[in-house]
């Protein structure tokens, strides 16, 4: 309980009288003091007396059932006042963070009678995709006299999901019925086949072999049947590993890269189950994978993908660098990244001692563990990975999962979000900065290089890439 601003001008008058009585020895001034008094005090007990009593039930609601990035939401708050006497209060509820006002108003002036409810609507719109904080929700109250103020806060704690933009679905769905992925395998399920049968090779002749399927013309060079055999060529089961570390989040003036990374699992997902290839999404950090949707096909498949893909945590804002008084000396801006490279260097280094176990890389943890499961459950049937990341804090996951699917005859595609194409184009080029730019590109060219020796494709995208110009490009051979 807080004294208002009114209360605060009375209690200085009553000390003034007070004084002023003492002073001049004038009764009068003494009890008009008395009286101010009295009825701070009465004030005080009053409210206080409301506030032991008072039983307020607060329910916030999302009529929404998805929302996103820069879309209204809207909400229904719902106050029920249980005590016997009314309610005079002003209720807000607090907008989450990044987010503005919509329609209506999250702040207003109520009063509710005696074991009544009263509730409200208004809706907000919240910038970024990611989770929002919301249901926390404050009663400002005011005693009759004006003299005292109270707020009473109730947090609910919830987070809200916020999806990316309606644009992306849109895009998804137009692109969905145009572009198909030219990936194809062994299939053990029939249920979807592109070509019927293809010819594998040759072997022995075993009791219970079709007659059709006996290569006559090489028995009179072997001088034994031999059986020809085919395979079924079908969809194949695809997943998509979406990069969710610090590296991604990150915004460097332009935009977030796990932003892109999200649209573009969104849109390659409904790509892949519109083609009739069952298509699943796993979401992955610095340590190890966070979510995972298995490979399958239905009606429902897109909207676990979409749930999945909703749970990935927002972008951070890199903090902008102090201004400088003095201007900044060539020797100190090098010896400044190279402290930021170190740091750099040394939180890979700890995110690569984690991944290790005995000396040896984890099972469970990362990429290459859950790869190797999916692989292990698949019972030799070919598969495709897709995995969209910087290749920051993953590099040496993502080596580890292309040596591991040219061992076991799978496929990988690897899209690379390049760190410096996100970043704002307003930073000037300097000599220092043209042979950062140059040695990153250098050892981007290399990691390129040592992908395609494992087997991978390989495409290196910018904000400006879109999902139609990639399946494009993976169509025609140019990844």
């Amino acid at each position: 309980m807080q004294i208002s601003p009114l209360g605060l001008v009375l209690l200085t008058a009553c000390v003034t009288f007070a004084l002023a009585g003492f002073l001049l020895m004038a009764v009068a001034w003494i009890v008009v003091c008395a009286a101010i008094i009295t009825m701070l005090v009465y004030a005080h007990e009053r409210v206080a007396w409301e506030l032991s009593r008072s039983r307020l039930l607060v329910n916030h609601e999302i009529l929404d059932k998805m929302a996103f990035a820069q879309e209204p939401v809207a909400v229904k708050l719902q106050i029920t006042n249980l005590d016997d006497v009314p309610l005079w209060a002003t209720i807000e509820d607090i907008l989450p963070e990044d987010s503005i006002l919509g329609a209506g108003n999250n702040k207003v002036d109520a009063r509710i009678p005696a074991k009544s409810t009263s509730s409200f609507r208004y809706s907000f719109i919240p910038t970024r995709r990611g989770a929002h904080s919301v249901g926390n929700i404050m009663v400002h109250r005011t005693d009759a006299f004006g003299l005292y103020t109270h707020t009473q806060s109730f947090e609910d704690g919830r987070s809200l999901d916020v999806h990316t933009h309606k644009e992306s679905f849109n895009v998804a769905r137009k692109i969905a019925g145009r572009e198909h992925f030219e990936y194809a395998g062994m299939s053990r399920t029939p249920a979807v086949v592109l070509r019927e049968f293809e010819f594998d090779g040759l072997r022995e002749h075993l009791p219970g072999d079709k007659t059709r399927d006996i290569y006559w013309k090489g028995l009179p060079k072997t001088g034994k049947l031999m059986t020809k055999m085919y395979k079924k060529e079908g969809t194949l089961k695809t997943m998509i590993y979406v990069d969710c570390s610090r590296s991604m989040r990150l915004v460097r003036g332009g935009m977030a890269k796990v932003d892109h990374a999200v649209d573009l699992g969104l849109q390659l997902s409904n790509v892949l189950l519109s083609s009739f290839h069952p298509a699943g999404v796993a979401t992955f950090d610095e340590v190890a994978v966070t979510n995972q949707v298995s490979p399958a096909l239905g009606k429902h498949q897109f909207e676990r993908i979409t749930k999945a893909l909703r749970g990935i945590p927002g972008a951070i804002t890199e903090a902008e660098p102090e201004t400088a008084t003095q201007p900044v000396m060539e020797s100190e801006r090098v010896s400044t990244t190279a402290n930021n490279g170190e740091e750099g260097a040394a939180f890979l280094d700890a995110v690569r001692a984690v991944k290790l176990t005995d000396g040896k890389r984890g099972a469970v943890l990362g990429l290459e563990g859950v790869a190797r499961s999916i692989i292990a459950r698949s019972k030799g049937q070919e598969l495709l990975f897709i995995i969209v990341s910087d290749l920051v804090s993953s590099r040496d996951s993502v080596l580890s999962t292309a040596r591991l699917c040219q061992r076991t005859g799978n496929r990988l595609l690897v899209i690379q979000t390049y760190e410096d194409w996100y970043a704002s184009p307003a930073n000037v080029l300097d000599m220092a900065e043209g042979e950062r730019l140059y040695t990153k590109l250098s050892e981007g060219v290399k990691l390129e290089a040592a992908l395609r020796r494992a087997g991978a494709t390989f495409l290196r995208i910018g904000p400006a890439d879109t999902t139609a110009r990639i399946v494009r490009s993976v169509r025609r051979g140019m990844a």
